[in-house]
Protein backbone atom coordinates (compact mmCIF):
# COMPACT_ATOMS: atom_id res chain seq x y z
CA UNK A 1 0.00 0.00 0.00
CA UNK A 2 1.72 3.37 -1.14
CA UNK A 3 0.71 4.85 2.63
CA UNK A 4 -0.48 4.41 5.81
CA UNK A 5 -3.86 5.69 7.18
CA UNK A 6 -3.03 7.45 10.61
CA UNK A 7 -5.95 7.74 12.21
CA UNK A 8 -8.05 8.38 15.79
CA UNK A 9 -11.38 6.77 16.34
CA UNK A 10 -12.49 10.20 16.22
CA UNK A 11 -11.36 10.70 13.10
CA UNK A 12 -13.63 9.40 10.74
CA UNK A 13 -15.55 10.04 7.72
CA UNK A 14 -18.90 8.58 7.80
CA UNK A 15 -22.91 9.23 6.73
CA UNK A 16 -24.45 10.94 10.01
CA UNK A 17 -28.20 10.85 10.58
CA UNK A 18 -30.43 13.17 12.45
CA UNK A 19 -30.50 14.50 15.32
CA UNK A 20 -27.78 15.95 18.47
CA UNK A 21 -27.95 18.34 21.20
CA UNK A 22 -26.48 21.65 21.20
CA UNK A 23 -23.72 22.73 23.43
CA UNK A 24 -23.19 26.31 24.25
CA UNK A 25 -20.14 28.24 23.43
CA UNK A 26 -17.05 28.06 25.60
CA UNK A 27 -14.52 31.22 25.22
CA UNK A 28 -11.30 28.83 23.80
CA UNK A 29 -13.84 25.85 22.96
CA UNK A 30 -13.46 26.74 19.29
CA UNK A 31 -13.60 24.54 16.05
CA UNK A 32 -13.80 25.00 12.37
CA UNK A 33 -16.27 24.20 9.99
CA UNK A 34 -17.29 24.29 6.14
CA UNK A 35 -19.61 23.39 3.45
CA UNK A 36 -18.29 20.90 0.28
CA UNK A 37 -20.78 20.72 -2.18
CA UNK A 38 -20.21 17.84 -5.40
CA UNK A 39 -24.62 17.42 -5.78
CA UNK A 40 -24.63 18.01 -9.61
CA UNK A 41 -28.33 19.32 -9.36
CA UNK A 42 -29.12 21.15 -5.80
CA UNK A 43 -28.07 23.96 -6.66
CA UNK A 44 -26.61 27.15 -4.63
CA UNK A 45 -26.75 25.89 -0.46
CA UNK A 46 -26.37 27.08 2.77
CA UNK A 47 -25.04 25.16 6.08
CA UNK A 48 -27.00 26.24 9.19
CA UNK A 49 -25.85 24.91 12.91
CA UNK A 50 -28.06 25.16 15.20
CA UNK A 51 -30.27 27.31 13.14
CA UNK A 52 -27.29 30.01 12.62
CA UNK A 53 -26.39 30.01 8.66
CA UNK A 54 -22.49 29.45 8.62
CA UNK A 55 -22.21 29.16 4.95
CA UNK A 56 -24.00 30.75 2.12
CA UNK A 57 -24.38 29.90 -1.69
CA UNK A 58 -21.95 27.15 -2.03
CA UNK A 59 -22.15 25.97 -5.72
CA UNK A 60 -21.37 22.87 -7.14
CA UNK A 61 -18.03 21.56 -7.20
CA UNK A 62 -16.87 24.32 -4.66
CA UNK A 63 -16.50 24.25 -1.12
CA UNK A 64 -16.86 27.60 1.74
CA UNK A 65 -14.35 29.43 3.86
CA UNK A 66 -13.77 28.09 6.92
CA UNK A 67 -15.97 29.41 10.23
CA UNK A 68 -15.25 29.22 13.64
CA UNK A 69 -18.07 28.12 15.69
CA UNK A 70 -18.96 26.71 18.97
CA UNK A 71 -17.04 23.10 20.14
CA UNK A 72 -19.29 20.24 21.31
CA UNK A 73 -22.83 18.68 20.10
CA UNK A 74 -24.27 20.40 17.52
CA UNK A 75 -26.91 19.72 14.57
CA UNK A 76 -26.09 20.98 11.01
CA UNK A 77 -28.61 21.29 8.13
CA UNK A 78 -28.05 21.80 4.58
CA UNK A 79 -30.75 23.56 2.90
CA UNK A 80 -31.08 25.07 -0.55
CA UNK A 81 -30.10 29.00 -0.74
CA UNK A 82 -32.89 31.03 0.05
CA UNK A 83 -35.21 28.07 1.05
CA UNK A 84 -36.53 26.69 4.25
CA UNK A 85 -36.85 23.31 3.47
CA UNK A 86 -33.82 21.23 4.89
CA UNK A 87 -32.31 18.96 2.40
CA UNK A 88 -30.28 16.90 4.33
CA UNK A 89 -29.32 16.94 8.28
CA UNK A 90 -26.58 15.39 10.45
CA UNK A 91 -25.04 15.53 13.95
CA UNK A 92 -21.58 17.33 14.99
CA UNK A 93 -19.72 15.92 17.32
CA UNK A 94 -16.83 19.08 16.92
CA UNK A 95 -13.70 19.27 19.28
CA UNK A 96 -11.87 21.81 19.97
CA UNK A 97 -9.22 23.27 17.88
CA UNK A 98 -10.01 20.64 14.86
CA UNK A 99 -11.63 21.92 11.40
CA UNK A 100 -13.95 19.60 9.75
CA UNK A 101 -15.87 19.60 6.24
CA UNK A 102 -19.82 18.94 6.01
CA UNK A 103 -19.56 17.30 2.10
CA UNK A 104 -23.09 16.92 0.37
CA UNK A 105 -23.42 14.75 -2.91
CA UNK A 106 -25.63 12.76 -5.00
CA UNK A 107 -29.00 14.35 -6.23
CA UNK A 108 -30.87 16.70 -4.89
CA UNK A 109 -33.89 14.69 -4.07
CA UNK A 110 -31.68 12.12 -2.31
CA UNK A 111 -28.83 13.89 -0.84
CA UNK A 112 -26.35 12.34 1.12
CA UNK A 113 -24.18 14.42 4.08
CA UNK A 114 -20.85 13.59 5.37
CA UNK A 115 -18.57 14.91 8.17
CA UNK A 116 -15.09 14.76 7.72
CA UNK A 117 -11.99 15.68 9.48
CA UNK A 118 -9.70 17.81 7.80
CA UNK A 119 -6.56 16.07 9.35
CA UNK A 120 -5.66 13.64 7.47
CA UNK A 121 -1.90 12.94 6.37
CA UNK A 122 -0.19 9.95 4.43
CA UNK A 123 3.47 8.97 3.58
CA UNK A 124 4.87 11.53 1.06
CA UNK A 125 5.48 10.05 -2.46
CA UNK A 126 8.68 8.21 -3.53
CA UNK A 127 11.18 9.57 -4.46
CA UNK A 128 15.06 10.45 -3.75
CA UNK A 129 16.07 10.82 -0.06
CA UNK A 130 12.51 10.79 0.91
CA UNK A 131 11.86 12.30 4.61
CA UNK A 132 11.83 10.07 7.53
CA UNK A 133 7.74 9.98 8.64
CA UNK A 134 7.04 9.65 11.97
CA UNK A 135 3.61 7.68 12.54
CA UNK A 136 2.37 10.99 14.67
CA UNK A 137 3.77 13.29 12.41
CA UNK A 138 2.57 14.47 8.81
CA UNK A 139 5.67 14.16 6.43
CA UNK A 140 7.13 18.35 6.40
CA UNK A 141 5.51 20.50 4.02
CA UNK A 142 6.73 21.40 0.22
CA UNK A 143 5.62 23.99 -1.68
CA UNK A 144 6.03 22.11 -4.95
CA UNK A 145 3.26 19.82 -3.67
CA UNK A 146 -0.63 19.66 -4.20
CA UNK A 147 -3.04 17.32 -2.04
CA UNK A 148 -5.80 15.30 -3.03
CA UNK A 149 -8.41 13.93 -1.00
CA UNK A 150 -10.28 10.91 -2.56
CA UNK A 151 -14.17 10.15 -0.79
CA UNK A 152 -16.40 7.54 -1.37
CA UNK A 153 -20.03 8.88 -1.82
CA UNK A 154 -22.18 6.58 -3.62
CA UNK A 155 -23.91 4.75 -1.01
CA UNK A 156 -25.26 1.98 -3.41
CA UNK A 157 -21.93 1.38 -4.43
CA UNK A 158 -19.35 -1.26 -3.40
CA UNK A 159 -15.92 -1.37 -2.26
CA UNK A 160 -14.10 -0.15 -4.92
CA UNK A 161 -10.15 0.83 -5.15
CA UNK A 162 -9.17 4.37 -5.59
CA UNK A 163 -6.07 4.75 -7.41
CA UNK A 164 -3.97 8.41 -8.64
CA UNK A 165 -2.37 8.49 -11.63
CA UNK A 166 0.09 11.19 -13.31
CA UNK A 167 -1.57 12.07 -16.80
CA UNK A 168 -0.25 9.54 -19.18
CA UNK A 169 0.54 6.68 -17.49
CA UNK A 170 -0.77 3.45 -16.60
CA UNK A 171 -2.46 1.89 -13.64
CA UNK A 172 -0.25 1.82 -10.87
CA UNK A 173 0.31 -1.72 -9.27
CA UNK A 174 -1.66 -0.93 -5.84
CA UNK A 175 -4.48 1.49 -4.70
CA UNK A 176 -3.29 4.52 -2.88
CA UNK A 177 -5.66 3.19 0.13
CA UNK A 178 -8.02 0.00 1.17
CA UNK A 179 -10.75 -0.14 2.24
CA UNK A 180 -12.47 2.04 0.10
CA UNK A 181 -16.09 2.10 0.71
CA UNK A 182 -19.38 3.91 1.63
CA UNK A 183 -19.38 5.12 5.21
CA UNK A 184 -15.69 3.56 6.02
CA UNK A 185 -15.13 4.70 9.80
CA UNK A 186 -11.04 5.28 8.48
CA UNK A 187 -9.99 8.38 8.29
CA UNK A 188 -8.79 9.54 4.61
CA UNK A 189 -5.39 11.19 4.61
CA UNK A 190 -4.67 14.02 2.23
CA UNK A 191 -2.53 12.65 -0.81
CA UNK A 192 0.76 14.21 -1.12
CA UNK A 193 1.52 14.66 -4.96
CA UNK A 194 4.15 17.33 -7.34
CA UNK A 195 1.78 19.86 -8.63
CA UNK A 196 0.86 18.54 -12.02
CA UNK A 197 -1.79 16.30 -14.24
CA UNK A 198 -2.89 13.38 -12.50
CA UNK A 199 -6.31 11.18 -13.59
CA UNK A 200 -8.18 9.29 -10.83
CA UNK A 201 -9.36 5.43 -11.48
CA UNK A 202 -11.67 3.45 -9.31
CA UNK A 203 -11.51 0.15 -9.47
CA UNK A 204 -13.78 -3.18 -8.43
CA UNK A 205 -11.91 -4.42 -5.37
CA UNK A 206 -8.96 -6.67 -5.44
CA UNK A 207 -8.89 -5.96 -8.72
CA UNK A 208 -7.57 -3.76 -11.39
CA UNK A 209 -10.92 -4.47 -13.61
CA UNK A 210 -11.67 -0.44 -13.65
CA UNK A 211 -15.03 0.36 -13.41
CA UNK A 212 -15.05 4.36 -13.57
CA UNK A 213 -12.00 6.84 -14.17
CA UNK A 214 -12.05 10.65 -14.28
CA UNK A 215 -11.04 13.15 -16.84
CA UNK A 216 -7.82 15.04 -16.51
CA UNK A 217 -7.30 16.78 -12.64
CA UNK A 218 -4.87 19.96 -13.06
CA UNK A 219 -3.47 20.35 -9.46
CA UNK A 220 -1.56 23.61 -8.84
CA UNK A 221 0.89 24.03 -6.36
CA UNK A 222 -0.63 24.56 -2.68
CA UNK A 223 -4.29 23.28 -3.79
CA UNK A 224 -6.63 20.58 -2.35
CA UNK A 225 -8.56 18.81 -4.84
CA UNK A 226 -11.18 16.30 -3.48
CA UNK A 227 -12.22 14.04 -5.81
CA UNK A 228 -15.97 12.73 -4.97
CA UNK A 229 -17.25 9.32 -6.49
CA UNK A 230 -21.10 10.00 -6.11
CA UNK A 231 -24.02 8.69 -7.91
CA UNK A 232 -27.01 10.08 -10.00
CA UNK A 233 -30.29 10.21 -9.56
CA UNK A 234 -30.25 7.07 -11.11
CA UNK A 235 -27.29 4.94 -8.84
CA UNK A 236 -25.08 5.13 -11.61
CA UNK A 237 -21.84 6.44 -10.64
CA UNK A 238 -19.85 9.52 -11.30
CA UNK A 239 -16.49 11.60 -10.51
CA UNK A 240 -16.83 15.04 -9.36
CA UNK A 241 -14.25 17.25 -8.35
CA UNK A 242 -14.11 19.94 -5.77
CA UNK A 243 -11.70 23.00 -6.04
CA UNK A 244 -11.22 24.56 -2.75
Amino acid sequence: MRFRLLAAAAAALILQGCGGDAAGPQPDDRAQLRLASASPDAGALDLLVDGKTIARAVASTRTSSPVEVAAGQATGEVRATGSSAVLASLPLTLESGWSYTVLVAGPSRALTAMVSVDTGVVDPPPGPNPEPVDSGNPPPPSPDYAKFRIVHAAPHAPALDPYIQPAGLELDTVPVFQPFEYGSLALIGDIIRPAGDYWVAFADDGTRNIVLQSKTISAKVGEVVTVVLGENEDRSLRVDVVRE
